[in-house]
C-alpha cells in the first residue's frame, strides 16, 4: 500500500481542471447558464459557513488523516473506460404505489441515494435525483442505467427533502427546483452552505434549513416532530473547480417512535460507532454501498464496511434492524462489476446476521409488517447482472 503522492494529486487536479473548463465551455455553447448549473459562487457560501469549527483556511475536511491507497489513478481511468459497471441485461424497475397513508416505517428505494423514508406517519426524501444524468448538463456525464421509476409529479406529499452534500448525484438542480414547486410544504433540509445553492436556484430561504455537523434541526411534520441530526462523514464536497467550501453529512432522523440514519456518501470512520451511541440504535440505516475503489477509500465505503457501520448504528437490535444498500446499480460511477456491490454486501451480512432489505428500484419494504408490493424476488439483481 502507498500514499498518494504530491505528483499524483496535481496531476489528478490539473485533469479535473481541463474537464471542468472543458464542460463549461461546452454548456455555454448549448446555451446553459454554468453558473446556474454549477450552484452558489464561494462569496454567496460564505456567509452560511461562517463560524464553523470544522473550518480550515476557508475549506472544509475530515476528521481522519487520508488514508493509504493502492494502484495508480491512469490505471483505474483505462478501466473504467471498458465500462465494467454495466449490467449485462436489463435492470428491472418496479412502479411504486404512494396510494395508501404514511406508514409507521418503510422505505421505497428509488434508485442511486434516493429513497422515499416513511418514518411515523411522515414522509422524507433522500438525495432527490430524478434527472437523466448526474451532471451540469443533461448532454454529457454519467447516464441512467436504468429510468427513474416514478416522476417528481407522481410523489406523493413530502414533509422533508434531505440532502447530504453538493455533489451532482445527489443534489440535482433541475430535480430539486421542481420538487419546490410540486411540493409547497416541504421543508429542504441540509448541510451548511448546501442552502447557498439552494437559495440560488429560487427555494425560498423560509423553506431551507441548514445545520453544521453534531447540530440538529426540528420539523414539525405530518405525523409529530422529526430532528435531524448531522453526524460527520468521510467525504469531501463541490461542483465546480472549487472543493469542500460546503459541509457534508450522514444524517440521524428521529421521530416519536423511530430512528433512521441515512449515509449520503461517506468513507470509512469508527466515528460512526459514537453516532451508534449517541443517536441509536437505528432501527433502518441506508448506507452506500457502491462506486468504491482501493482508490478512494476515503470517498466511499466497500460493501463490507457498510454492514460494519451498520453494527456500529444499530447492533443493540440485532436482525431487528434492517439494512438498506443504496448507492449502486443505477449510475457507473467505479471499475467494479454492476452486481458486485450487493453480492458483497449480502454474504458480509449473512456472517454477521444483518438483515439486509433488497428491493429493485421502485421497490418498497414496510418494516413492520416485512412485506413489500416491489420486490419480485430476493435475487432479483442476478437476473440483470
Amino acid at each position: 500500500m502507498v500514499e498518494v503522492s504530491t505528483s499524483t494529486l496535481a496531476q489528478a487536479a490539473a485533469y479535473g481542471s481541463r474537464a471542468a473548463t472543458t464542460l463549461t465551455a461546452g454548456l455555454a455553447a448549448r446555451g446553459v447558464a454554468p453558473a446556474q448549473a454549477l450552484g452558489a459562487s464561494e462569496a454567496q457560501i460564505a456567509p452560511h459557513v461562517a463560524g464553523s469549527p470544522f473550518l480550515q483556511d476557508g475549506r472544509f475536511g475530515n476528521l481522519e488523516p487520508p488514508m493509504p491507497v493502492e494502484g495508480s489513478p491512469a490505471g483505474a481511468l483505462g478501466d473504467m473506460l471498458r465500462r465494467p459497471g454495466r449490467p449485462a441485461h436489463p435492470i428491472i424497475v418496479t412502479t411504486p404505489d404512494f396510494a395508501h397513508q404514511a406508514r409507521d416505517l418503510a422505505v421505497t428505494w428509488l434508485g442511486h441515494a434516493t429513497s422515499l423514508v416513511e418514518i411515523d406517519g411522515s414522509r422524507v426524501l433522500t438525495d432527490p435525483v430524478f434527472s437523466r444524468r448526474c451532471s451540469p448538463s443533461q448532454l454529457v456525464g454519467p447516464g441512467r442505467m436504468h429510468p427513474a421509476p416514478c416522476s417528481i409529479a407522481e410523489l406523493p406529499k413530502l414533509d422533508v427533502v434531505l440532502i447530504s452534500h453538493d455533489h451532482y448525484d445527489h443534489l440535482d438542480m433541475s430535480s430539486v427546483i421542481e420538487l419546490a414547486a410540486t411540493q409547497p410544504d416541504a421543508v429542504f433540509v441540509a448541510p451548511i452552505g448546501v442552502g447557498a445553492h439552494l437559495l440560488s436556484w429560487g427555494i425560498p430561504a423560509s423553506r431551507i434549513r441548514q445545520t453544521d455537523w453534531h447540530g440538529s434541526v426540528e420539523v414539525a411534520a405530518a405525523g409529530g416532530p422529526l430532528t435531524f441530526t448531522a453526524t460527520p462523514a468521510r467525504h469531501f464536497s463541490g461542483r465546480g473547480l472549487s472543493r469542500n467550501l460546503t459541509q457534508w453529512a450522514s444524517w440521524a432522523i428521529v421521530g416519536r417512535e423511530h430512528r433512521v440514519f441515512f449515509s449520503g456518501d461517506t468513507g470509512f470512520t469508527e466515528g460512526f460507532a459514537d453516532v451508534g451511541a449517541k443517536l441509536g440504535p437505528f432501527h433502518l440505516t441506508i448506507i452506500a454501498i457502491g462506486a468504491y475503489d482501493v482508490l478512494w477509500p476515503d470517498i466511499h465505503i466497500n460493501p463490507e464496511e457498510a454492514v460494519q457501520v451498520h453494527r456500529m448504528l444499530s447492533a443493540e437490535l440485532g436482525s431487528d434492524a434492517a439494512l438498506l444498500p443504496i448507492h449502486w446499480g443505477t449510475f457507473n460511477l467505479a471499475r467494479h462489476d454492476w452486481g458486485d456491490p450487493i453480492a458483497r454486501v449480502l454474504r458480509g451480512a449473512a456472517s454477521e446476521s444483518v438483515t439486509v432489505l433488497t428491493p429493485q428500484p421502485g421497490g418498497d419494504v414496510d418494516l413492520v409488517t416485512r412485506t413489500g408490493s416491489g420486490t419480485v424476488q430476493p435475487d432479483w439483481w442476478e437476473r440483470s447482472a
